[in-house]
């Protein structure tokens, strides 16, 4: 059933076609955050899709709207411009990249690193876990030449199944390697590419963390490529994470979880990486970037694509807010295109989604609020052929009537709308 609306522009005249969902509720809306049942509300049945109305002559300079080309150039890993050596050197055995290397695995580095040491880790392949724990503050580990440093996963982890985990170390570098799974067996044989926590922290830069999946790739609810903090374990990280390429992860690209009940919150930027989910699939409801449980994150400047469920009982994300309510939580300057649901707001509270570009997301809206959101402010931000909607918000408030809603939308554009008042299109 065709569910977008056709309307036809002529001169200021608007003819419109409006398709009614089915009578049965539709589930698209229903979401399945990492550690969390699935969650949020059917949209209603027989909910209308409604076009939105017209941009006044000179209200908003529309290509202010949405995220511009410029927003997103740098996304994904950048080269390296200096080598700053390091008196730690790792090489593989076998191999004479570097003569002058002391050490044939990455973790025999860490632990003779003494704090603020640099460790300068040769092309080659590390099948190894690299554990990075408290009192290894201030070390950087990089690859040379770029991400010829490959960290493969082991056949067998030791604590938390994360390739690399800063467990509880400060200020630790990860840059410019190759960090590849899979997992040796089935389900939750792997649980991260790269894991922050037990409030530790970590600047995660210009690296490609990729294959992060059981073998072969399941449905289990594990596979992140990067973690920060976790609820269900109650601990806390903080990460800067920019100019990552994340991809072909079973679960999720990005998690940042907090304490329901913090503080502490774990805390994350989030910024210039590439996130691919492997597409429509039937086994999973990836999500791209997620944000929940009380976490804070400055979210910009990402393009996130490919995260859809084939079935869509469920909904797979592109950047999905759940459970989260700090003022200090923002998504902004992102591309969310080829996902099931381009960003979606559960349970979420007080953000701010401005300047976005929420496009061709495939059964769950460019962006969609839930019943239970309120005080997000939602501005400026470009939602174009989206499915069923561009714009839905299913709160209950006083805000955008005749829409009387309890989050405020502010010059967004979109062709389609849930409720009249929520979005603009471009004046004629």
């Amino acid at each position: 059933m065709t569910r977008k609306p056709f309307f036809t522009l002529l001169g200021v005249a608007t003819v419109v076609t409006l398709i009614p969902l089915s009578g049965t509720a539709v589930l698209a809306d229903s979401v399945s955050p990492d550690d969390s049942p699935n969650a949020g509300s059917a949209s209603p049945a027989n909910l209308q899709i409604n076009p939105t109305g017209l941009f006044a002559l000179g209200e908003v300079d529309l290509s202010t709207l949405g995220a511009s080309p410029t927003d997103l150039l740098g996304v994904g890993p950048t080269a390296s411009t200096t080598d700053p050596g390091g008196n730690l050197v790792v090489e593989p055995f076998g191999s004479t990249e570097c003569p002058n290397a002391q050490y044939n695995s990455i973790q025999a580095a860490v632990d003779a690193a003494s704090p603020g040491a640099t460790i300068k880790v040769c092309a080659g392949t590390y099948t190894e876990q690299v554990k990075i724990p408290a009192g290894k503050d201030g070390l950087t580990l990089y690859s040379v030449p770029d991400l010829q440093a490959v960290i493969h996963a082991p056949i067998a982890f030791v604590g938390h199944e994360a390739i690399v985990w800063v467990n509880g170390a400060q200020n630790a570098t990860i840059r410019h390697f190759t960090i590849e799974g899979p997992g040796s067996g089935g389900c939750d044989s792997i649980e991260e590419g790269v894991r922050v926590d037990n409030g530790g922290s970590a600047l995660i830069t210009d690296n490609h963390i990729t294959d992060i999946h059981d073998t072969p790739f399941s449905g289990c609810q594990n596979g992140l490529g990067v973690r920060v903090g976790r609820n269900r374990d109650g601990t806390v990280g903080s990460a800067t994470i920019v100019h990552n390429l994340i991809n072909n992860y079973q679960k999720g690209g990005i998690v940042v979880d907090g304490l329901l009940t913090g503080p502490p919150f774990s805390q994350a930027e989030v910024a210039y990486n590439q996130i691919q989910g492997v597409g429509p699939t039937p086994l999973i409801a990836q999500n791209g970037i997620q944000v929940s449980r009380g976490a804070v994150a400055n979210v910009h400047n990402n393009t996130v694509t490919g995260n859809a469920f084939a079935p869509q009982t469920v909904t797979s994300v592109g950047i999905l807010l759940f459970e989260d309510s700090s003022p200090n939580t923002q998504v902004t300057h992102n591309e969310v295109y080829a996902n099931d649901e381009g960003i979606g707001l559960y349970t979420t509270t007080n953000t701010t989604i401005s300047h976005n570009s929420a496009h061709d997301n495939l059964s769950g809206d460019g962006l969609f609020a839930d019943t239970d959101t309120a005080n997000n402010v939602i501005s400026y931000n470009r939602f174009e052929n989206n499915t069923p909607f561009d714009c839905e918000d299913a709160s209950t408030g006083t805000n955008n009537p005749p829409a009387d809603v309890a989050n405020l939308w502010v010059t967004d554009f979109g062709d389609t709308e849930s409720r009249p008042g929520l979005c603009k299109h471009a004046t004629p």
